[in-house]
């Protein structure tokens, strides 16, 4: 009768713990190194701690790039796979960077890979302009607006077309210590002209 009500309150007690762990990684991902249980909390309970919508997403094979809408501010989020199971957001961008033409918002972001030359980069674009089908990013050094295209490609060590889907474009790289900086954002038609340059 004794080791019966001892197995019980044992049984309790390692229950109660896991019941605990497990909310905490739920609705506090930063306490466990942001390692989240899932999508939803490693995104909507990491910095900033905004609830929102997810409005654009992106699938990679080993991670997942996401545009959280909050009504005031969108981010783009760049979540990882950690350890099979685990989710965790690795870096985080505020799409606030209006176009001199003020018909795009753009941002980048770089976060250093440890022990490595390299950096995972992620890219975004809100559109405001509805005329503007992909935006392309380069880092050619005559970044002008009326540069063609075909030049801008065959001067730059990155060119990235994002299509847009729902207002939205978003990229994730993994580029060297040399090729990160210095990016112009240029907002392409459906004939494949420039209208908003960055």
């Amino acid at each position: 009768m004794q080791l019966n009500k001892n197995f019980k309150k044992r049984y309790l007690i390692t229950f109660s713990i896991l019941l605990l762990l497990l909310l905490s990684m739920y609705f506090a991902p930063s306490v466990f190194g942001g390692y989240a249980l899932t999508e939803h909390s490693a995104i909507r309970y990491t910095l900033p701690n905004l609830d929102g919508k997810v409005v654009f997403e992106k699938e990679l094979v080993d991670k997942k790039i996401v545009v959280l809408d909050t009504g005031k501010v969108n981010y783009v989020k760049l979540i990882e796979n950690s350890l099979g199971i685990f989710k965790r957001i690795t870096d985080v961008s505020s799409i606030s960077g209006k176009t001199i033409d003020e018909k795009m918002k753009v941002t980048w972001s770089g976060t250093e890979i440890e022990e490595s030359e390299f950096y995972d980069v992620i890219f975004a674009a809100g559109v405001i302009d509805k005329e503007i089908e992909k935006v392309v990013v380069s880092n050619e050094q005559d970044d002008k607006k009326n540069t063609p295209l075909s030049i801008v490609e065959e001067q730059s060590t990155v060119f990235i077309e994002m299509d847009v889907k729902d207002g939205f474009a978003a990229h994730y790289s993994k580029l060297s210590n040399e090729n990160v900086g210095s990016f112009s954002f240029r907002g392409i038609n459906s004939d494949g002209k420039v209208v908003s340059f960055d």
